[in-house]
């Protein structure tokens, strides 16, 4: 007669794999850095995008709801138990866990070029980490980065500046707002953490002169494709 206590067992012994390794971090930080040439003045950037537009950013502030890492392989029990918690589905405010930042903070383009903010540590548990998922989100009272100053509450984006079209005209000025939820994946290279090297960073790279890509700030729609290029535009690095 097969024991009932057969699956509890093994259920057990998958969560003593998964438990935190004390000791071990992982430090995260991020700062915005361009992929292509940029004029720099304070707190404004001015470039060219891909439609050959000159854009002027006075004013960009992003809001960052959550970072979570995963592991590289994943075992038939381990799919067997996300599939009962999907990791796809993105919350505004997600909460914190050893391999999950679930504070929102907000950042915008004060910050020096290449200056890392910090963000967090995560204390996950050992083994080698493959991905990192982002969750862009509006931030809610309790979000890191909000001051009087700076009106995020209720936002993931707002950007402000002025552009001149490429195909002629005069220049003029755009408000893009933004509070949808937009996700994206980064790869980490194979991190590893254990009892060996317990601690490291990464740091996340925003490149600001794409987020105007094939935009249009005048257009409707103009700040939800602004958003999708800030997901697009995130790297993660030592």
């Amino acid at each position: 007669m097969k024991s009932r206590s057969a699956p509890i067992l093994v259920l057990l012994a998958l969560c003593a794999c998964g438990a935190r390794e004390e000791g071990i971090q992982l430090h995260l930080g991020l700062d915005f850095r361009p992929a292509r040439q940029t004029l720099v003045g304070g707190a404004t950037r001015q470039f060219t995008n891909d439609r050959g537009d000159l854009i002027t950013l006075d004013r960009a502030h992003v809001t960052l709801g959550s970072v979570e890492i995963f592991p590289c392989q994943t075992s038939s029990a381990w799919r067997w138990l996300r599939a009962l918690s999907p990791i796809g589905t993105a919350e505004a405010h997600e909460a914190n866990t050893p391999r999950r930042l679930g504070t929102p903070h907000v950042s915008g383009l004060a910050l020096p070029d290449g200056e890392p903010k910090a963000l967090g540590t995560l204390r996950p548990p050992p083994g080698s980490y493959c991905r990192a998922r982002l969750v862009f989100a509006p931030a809610d009272a309790d979000a890191e980065g909000l001051t009087p100053e700076v009106d995020m509450e209720g936002r993931t984006l707002l950007l402000e500046g002025r552009f001149l079209p490429a195909s002629g005209g005069p220049e003029q000025p755009f408000r893009l707002e933004s509070a949808t939820l937009t996700n994206a994946e980064v790869w980490l290279e194979g991190l590893s953490l254990t009892p060996e090297a317990l601690e490291a960073s990464r740091t996340l790279h925003l490149a600001y002169d794409r987020w105007m890509d094939g935009v249009d700030p005048t257009s409707p729609g103009a700040a939800e494709q602004v958003l999708r290029n800030v997901a697009s535009s995130a790297t993660i690095g030592p």
